[in-house]
């Protein structure tokens, strides 16, 4: 019967915690952050594979150079080579958030909008614009 009465009032305690502080549970279970105009990623964080549905992942590197020499590899799959007409491109940094290059009649941007996912942006001449959301293929 004792422990009956304490599990009782640890229930009721717990109950009490949720009712009178409900922004520490918010808090807990609220998603991550979008990036901002102030968001600075580290260049680490936008290597790796990053997933297109229905498509092979775009690859993204990290040269080993610092500071503006600092350069994103950007490798778009075979699919992607068919429609654009390129398939590597090297991107440097643009702010916190975003890499961009300029190449042959081309413009690509890579923007992280959170720590798992990401914006390919490919525009041509004209009115020509391929925008692809990618997410952290890992």
């Amino acid at each position: 019967m004792k422990s009956l009465s304490v599990f009782s009032f640890a229930c009721a305690v717990s109950l009490a915690t949720a009712a009178l502080f409900p922004a520490a549970q918010a808090a807990s279970t609220a998603a991550p952050a979008l990036a901002d105009a102030h968001t600075q990623y580290p260049t680490s964080l936008f290597e790796g594979q990053w997933a297109i549905m229905a498509m092979s992942p775009v690859s993204v590197a990290v040269n080993k150079a610092a500071g503006p020499a600092a350069r994103l590899l950007v490798t778009l799959p075979e699919a992607l080579k068919k429609i654009v007409g390129e398939d590597k491109f090297s991107l440097s940094r643009q702010s916190g958030t975003s890499w961009s290059a300029k190449q042959g009649d081309l413009t690509v941007t890579f923007s992280l909008i959170s720590e798992n996912s990401a914006q390919l942006q490919v525009k041509g001449t004209g009115n020509h614009k391929l925008d692809l959301p990618l997410y952290r293929d890992n």
